[in-house]
């Protein structure tokens, strides 16, 4: 078994000198803005009204222009343009409402993070968004339950090779040439480089920022889900995203894409429904076409 995955998960401390160095390239690490942190912890109040919710929201008016942009997308097909924020939130839904604040503080952070080589932003932020629309998809298709944790998580999966460029630019290239192969020592070859792998990496930063376990959970297990002790099935449908991400990445379309290699298939399998590999298999290919262009819809916003 890789050294990685007998580590502690919950502890995630880092080498020292790539701590002290993310901090100072990266400046500020908090993700979350005043307002969507007043938003999500309004949120969790059962009896919050989708009023008052809107209200907070619209204090920030980036975070409003989001959800806006996001709810009048052919993500969701309006039949009429949605103008107010109040009714962009019941479009949406309130729990993915949520998860969309979160997901546009992220792009904020990356924004603010100053990189070198900055096509290696456009490269990870477009990977995110084809596995989380790929996710989105393989819920809608297959039923799995989740209302907009997948999007989210599909997002930040990766968010720990962002970090590795930011912090050790010298050397990303070494432990990450970006050719979205990953191999099955990939995590051993950033730990013996850096001292930490991506996952642990970004599960890190999503702990420091109080972002909820199960997303932690995702994080540090995308690359292995069936480590995942809180959201295994939510790693697994992820992990599967990942993979068909992977191959759009590569290729830009899906034609080749060979389902039943799906390193994580078999994990997801155990939450689908009777016949769920064979259903997969027969849809894969065009649910990433399907995908790959609302994310490309959603990316030009």
């Amino acid at each position: 078994m890789p050294a990685t995955l007998t580590m502690n998960d919950t502890d995630l401390s880092l080498p020292p000198e790539l701590e002290r160095n993310l901090r100072k390239r990266a400046g500020q690490l908090r993700m979350l803005p005043a307002v969507a942190t007043e938003a999500l912890q309004i949120a969790k109040d059962p009896d919050c009204s989708l009023s008052e919710f809107a209200a907070v929201v619209e204090r920030d008016l980036k975070l409003a222009s989001d959800i806006l942009k996001i709810a009048n997308s052919a993500l969701y097909s309006p039949t009429v343009p949605i103008t107010s924020l109040h009714r962009a939130v019941v479009r949406v839904g309130f729990r993915e409402c949520q998860n969309l604040i979160m997901a546009a503080s992220m792009a904020s952070l990356m924004n603010r993070m100053s990189l070198e080589h900055e096509w290696i932003r456009g490269v990870l932020w477009r990977h995110s968004f084809n596995t989380a629309l790929v996710a989105i998809h393989l819920n809608r298709t297959f039923h799995f339950g989740f209302g907009g944790d997948e999007f989210t998580a599909g997002l930040m999966h990766d968010f720990g090779r962002m970090l590795f460029a930011v912090a050790v630019p010298d050397q990303f290239a070494e432990i990450d040439p970006l050719e979205f192969e990953e191999p099955e020592a990939i995590l051993d070859n950033e730990t013996a480089v850096i001292g930490t792998d991506h996952c642990r990496l970004g599960a890190w930063f999503a702990r420091e920022n109080q972002l909820p376990e199960a997303l932690i959970d995702v994080i540090l297990h995308h690359h292995q889900p069936n480590e995942a002790r809180r959201a295994r099935r939510l790693t697994a449908l992820i992990r599967v995203a990942d993979d068909m991400a992977n191959h759009l990445q590569r290729h830009e379309e899906s034609a080749g894409y060979q389902p039943e290699d799906n390193p994580a298939l078999p994990v997801l399998k155990e939450f689908g429904e009777p016949g769920f590999a064979t259903h997969f298999c027969e849809v894969a290919p065009a649910l990433m076409q399907e995908a790959q262009k609302d994310a490309e819809s959603l990316m030009q916003l």
